[in-house]
């Protein structure tokens, strides 16, 4: 058996439309639970700022992950429109960011709320 599977668009014709919809879910599959990390970080830790200055080397070790996956975590948070990401005055791209420079995340937090879906389970306290 190969060590990485082939994506069914490599096996299969498939139409531009489906083969959208799987890249967004492999993509969703992979920044989620990063996405979840950051999101539980910036809004249980530091209590839903509107703007932070920081660096992907700080909120990798305030997250205990690594800069490459905080960096993908903003990516999909920028794309989604629930975050930008600013150098000085000027927008940047996450993606370009190197993990010591600082930048200012300016987040969204109702498009946040208002696009992701949130659940919750009640604890023995309800």
């Amino acid at each position: 058996m190969p060590a990485v599977l082939p994506l069914p668009g490599d096996l299969l014709p498939l139409d531009t439309d489906l083969t959208q919809q799987l890249d967004r879910i492999r993509w969703t599959m992979r920044t989620g639970p990063l996405v979840d990390i950051l999101i539980d970080h910036l809004s249980d830790g530091l209590g839903e700022p509107q703007e932070v200055l920081i660096s992907l080397d700080r909120l990798a070790a305030a997250t205990g992950q690594d800069a490459d996956d905080v960096r993908l975590a903003l990516a999909e948070l920028a794309q989604s429109g629930d975050a930008r990401v600013y150098r000085g005055q000027e927008p940047d791209v996450v993606e370009r960011l190197e993990a010591h420079q600082r930048f200012r995340l300016v987040m969204d937090w109702e498009h946040f709320h208002r696009t992701r879906m949130q659940l919750s389970i009640p604890g023995d306290d309800v």
